[in-house]
């Protein structure tokens, strides 16, 4: 889909080989990680992090994508729920940042509403071509406007109904580079400024998604 007074490249003009060499994928993972070479190999550019080395390089979309290990990473973030305590700062942070957790250990069921925050969860003993599959799914998502219109309303919530024009002003939005009259409109239905907030933190990811793809 091509959309937007200039043309923005968005969605299916996108190929998973050009996703491929514009993804920078993060690993959190304070042990060996089997898959990294077979990515390197295919032509990611990955990295591995033993522990966290920048807090806001994690929420900022410096990375398309983060592996992330829960167990025995985080801590001295977050010592008491390592992995989760990053993941649910991460998606608080930025609803838009795709995040693949997994582990080897047994997680609480009263752990679940943390694991739903992901985009996906896998056991760290999953071969590379699930990994791969997995992350190539995700990668080709965050290149649609779709992904972002469903993020946004999301974030919105209930209160989406309130405000029925948002979507037609997110993808006007992220066609014209500026979401001043989509966050207008949003303070003048709706009554949550952390909901508004929110919903312009999504598009404003969108359109930095599509201002990598024309440059």
């Amino acid at each position: 889909m091509i959309f937007g007074r200039k043309n923005l490249p968005f969605g299916d003009s996108v190929t998973l080989e050009e996703i491929r060499k514009r993804a920078r994928i993060l690993i959190i993972d304070d042990s060996s990680f089997p898959p990294q070479t077979l990515f390197k190999r295919d032509g990611y550019h990955i990295d591995r992090w033993a522990k966290i080395q920048n807090v806001s390089q994690l929420t900022d979309g410096y990375f398309d994508l983060i592996l992330l290990d829960l167990h025995g990473v985080g801590l001295n973030e977050s010592p008491a729920r390592q992995g989760l305590g990053i993941l649910e700062h991460i998606k608080t942070a930025n609803p838009t940042q795709l995040v693949i957790t997994y582990s080897a250990e047994l997680w609480s069921v009263g752990n679940r509403d943390y694991f739903a925050m992901a985009d996906d969860v896998l056991e760290k003993g999953q071969d590379y071509l699930e990994f791969k599959s997995s992350i190539e799914k995700l990668l080709r998502r965050r290149y649609s406007a779709g992904y972002f219109i469903g993020k946004m309303n999301m974030e919105l919530g209930d209160s989406a109904a309130e405000c029925p024009k948002a979507v037609s002003k997110a993808l006007r939005a992220i066609s014209s580079q500026s979401t001043e009259s989509l966050h207008n409109y949003l303070s003048k239905t709706v009554q949550d400024e952390q909901k508004i907030e929110r919903a312009v933190i999504v598009i404003t990811a969108a359109i930095k998604v599509a201002k990598e793809v024309l440059a």
